[in-house]
């Protein structure tokens, strides 16, 4: 069959020629590039200040009549728009281009909510995790080692759970419960040494600040910047209202 445009699909090219065509397309806002470019997955973060003008719109329509130009339609059913406010903040915005608004939205692996949350992320870790101990499970009936066990358990499981480890690993609520998988794992055999949630995460973190350091590391223009925001902390003591009654003082 003959291919006049294009590559094909799962081809090793592929991504290599989508990122050469799309070196030409730059969107920048305030000197920053505010594009993150994947092979055939493209997603635009625009940060909207509480004083500052919404970019969104402009934003995306720059994006929009680039890919018509360049003859790469984006499709719109599988277009996202996944609003991350601040906690208290309910207000209603309009869509972009009529893009569908969701509650929840995956971007490479990692489950992301509107409310900064990773309750949904970890569920469908656990959930892929839980089907692999079921693997695991049928091959020791079937008379594998526990040395053996050990390292299905490592290379599914274990890796299943710490991918993105680094990002939605501030969550203490989400650790506890990855913990708690991990202390039922040990507990029933599916590995026979203890699993430590929080050294797991030490580990990434130090793997990404070495990249952080390095200029040439591909993920040099990812890490977040030094926040350069003051903070006008409280000077003053609290001031207390007089108790005299010390049944009060004690409850």
């Amino acid at each position: 069959m003959d291919v006049n445009k294009g590559t094909t699909q799962g081809s090793v090219s592929g991504p290599y020629l989508f990122n050469i065509s799309l070196n030409d397309l730059e969107v920048d806002i305030d000197g920053e590039n505010a594009l993150f470019k994947y092979a055939d997955d493209s997603n635009i973060i625009v940060p909207v200040w509480s004083e500052g003008p919404d970019t969104s719109t402009d934003t995306v329509g720059q994006f929009l009549s680039w890919s018509d130009d360049n003859f790469m339609t984006c499709n719109p059913g599988k277009c996202k728009e996944l609003i991350i406010r601040k906690k208290g903040y309910n207000d209603q915005l309009d869509n972009v281009y009529n893009i569908p608004q969701c509650k929840e939205l995956p971007i490479l692996g990692t489950t992301f909510q509107d409310n900064l949350k990773f309750t949904s992320h970890v569920r469908g870790k656990l959930v892929k995790a839980n089907k692999y101990l079921y693997v695991i499970r049928t091959l020791r009936a079937e008379g594998y080692s526990q040395c053996e066990i050990d390292y299905l358990f490592k290379t599914l499981v274990i890796s299943t759970i710490t991918f993105g480890l680094s990002v939605y690993g501030s969550s203490p609520a989400e650790l506890n419960t990855l913990q708690r998988f991990f202390d039922r794992c040990f507990k029933r055999k599916y590995i026979s040494e203890p699993v430590n949630i929080r050294y797991l995460l030490e580990i990434q973190d130090r793997n990404i600040f070495k990249a952080s350091v390095n200029q040439k590391s591909a993920i040099v223009d990812l890490i977040p910047r030094k926040k350069s925001t003051s903070y006008s902390l409280r000077t003053e003591f609290s001031q207390y209202p007089r108790v005299n009654t010390e049944r009060f003082k004690l409850s």
